[in-house]
């Protein structure tokens, strides 16, 4: 968390880079499930990792802006996802600047 969103991150066991991050608006929709249902099953692939947990971010709207796209990623469908040249790199520069918070999540 400190560190922000790391494109170049490899989840443990391997795998391609993250290339992106992705959030959802706070009231959703959801359609990956709510937060605390996809915290959950990111957590029961990760054992190992210390359990489910959420960061909730505040992120200005002209940073929001930059990764929202009508056609593959609009806002109406809940979730903002900042990828290499649509939001991600503003995301990053801003991160140190942010209102984070570390949620816990009950284990379902």
């Amino acid at each position: 968390m400190a560190r922000g969103p790391d494109p170049d991150f490899v989840e443990p066991g391997g795998g391609p880079r993250a290339e992106g991050f992705s959030t959802c608006l706070e009231f959703g929709p959801f359609p990956l499930g709510t937060p605390e249902e996809y915290a959950n099953r990111k957590a029961a692939g990760f054992p190992n990792e210390g359990g489910p947990a959420i960061i909730a971010l505040d992120i200005p709207d002209a940073i929001v802006a930059l990764a929202v796209d009508e056609v593959y990623f609009p806002l109406s469908q809940g979730v903002v996802q900042f990828d290499e040249g649509a939001g991600l790199e503003a995301l990053r520069a801003a991160w140190s600047t942010l209102s984070k918070q570390i949620v816990t999540v009950e284990r379902s």
